[in-house]
């Protein structure tokens, strides 16, 4: 019997940013305006780039560290801070100018962070399910148990290495619910994603999560947020999120959509394309957008 070969990942190009090297998929149109993609907890650029792929803008999804092919930072600065200081290298490296950002899930809350000290690289922001305020913290006993000490590094070599397909469908599953899991997230590559590395990753930007989010100032009000958000979402709460958000940027423009989950960029692409449309129209007007 042969044996079932694994899915490889979508290589896009390797960058070197100080020690760090950055793994990016760019994607839509090259003469687009430029506009950065950032994927949530434990997941990949090529992800949150799978839904987008027909935008008419210039996509550059970035694997965030410690995820895919992107170096891990020191733990002390994985979360969501330390990761906007990542993210403001990259740019400022990059020399893309002030872009849109994109960010899914947890992916949101280094973006905001960035928009709070860097306004002048950020022209908008459209956030998918954003998990920003600080939460209560959850039990979480897998992962837990993967990064104690001792018997976490032959969990995460020796069990969540091996089931690897096993664990991400259920995690993908547990995200696109109530709505059925998409099929071409089938294809995304389980053992790439589920390595050693990345969970501990996860571990540690969880673990940093409430004390960064305190942290976070007023949002400056002339950089546009528009949140999209799944009215089943039953990974986090989207009215304690919307709230906290409101609280610092009044003018924040939200859409629901009723039935959806975590996952509201896969079940309703189209949807999260006329957002993208309208926020670049918003700050950049006449510019050709994506077409719905």
């Amino acid at each position: 019997m042969l044996k079932k070969q694994p899915i490889r990942p979508r290589l896009g190009t390797i960058s070197v940013i100080g020690e760090h090297q950055v793994h990016v998929l760019e994607s839509g149109s090259p003469s687009g305006s430029p506009v950065v993609v950032l994927h949530g907890c434990g997941s990949l650029a090529e992800e949150v780039l799978l839904p987008l792929e027909n935008s008419q803008q210039r996509l550059i999804a970035i694997d965030r560290p410690g995820y895919g092919l992107s170096s891990s930072l020191p733990p002390q600065e994985r979360g969501p801070l330390g990761q906007s200081f990542w993210l403001e290298r990259f740019l400022d490296t990059s020399g893309l100018g002030p872009v849109t950002i994109v960010a899914h899930s947890i992916g949101s809350a280094a973006a905001l962070h960035l928009a709070a000290r860097r306004a002048e690289l950020v022209k908008a922001l459209l956030l998918v399910s954003p998990c920003c305020s600080p939460v209560p913290p959850k039990p979480l006993v897998l992962l837990r148990t993967a990064v104690a000490p001792v018997i976490g590094p032959l969990i995460r070599r020796h069990i969540m290495s091996r089931w690897a397909s096993l664990f991400l469908r259920h995690g993908l599953r547990s995200s696109s619910f109530p709505n059925a899991l998409p099929s071409h997230l089938n294809m995304l590559p389980s053992g790439h994603m589920i390595r050693p590395s990345a969970i501990e990753t996860m571990a540690d930007e969880l673990r940093a999560f409430n004390r960064d989010m305190a942290l976070l100032p007023g949002l400056p009000e002339q950089v546009p947020i528009h949140v999209l958000f799944g009215s089943q979402d039953l990974i986090i709460d989207p009215n304690v999120h919307i709230d906290w958000l409101r609280q610092r940027h009044p003018r924040l423009l939200v859409k629901r959509l009723e039935g959806v989950g975590h996952m509201p960029h896969h079940v309703a692409p189209a949807v999260t394309l006329q957002m993208l449309s309208a926020i670049i129209e918003a700050v950049e007007p006449g510019l050709l957008t994506d077409v719905a």
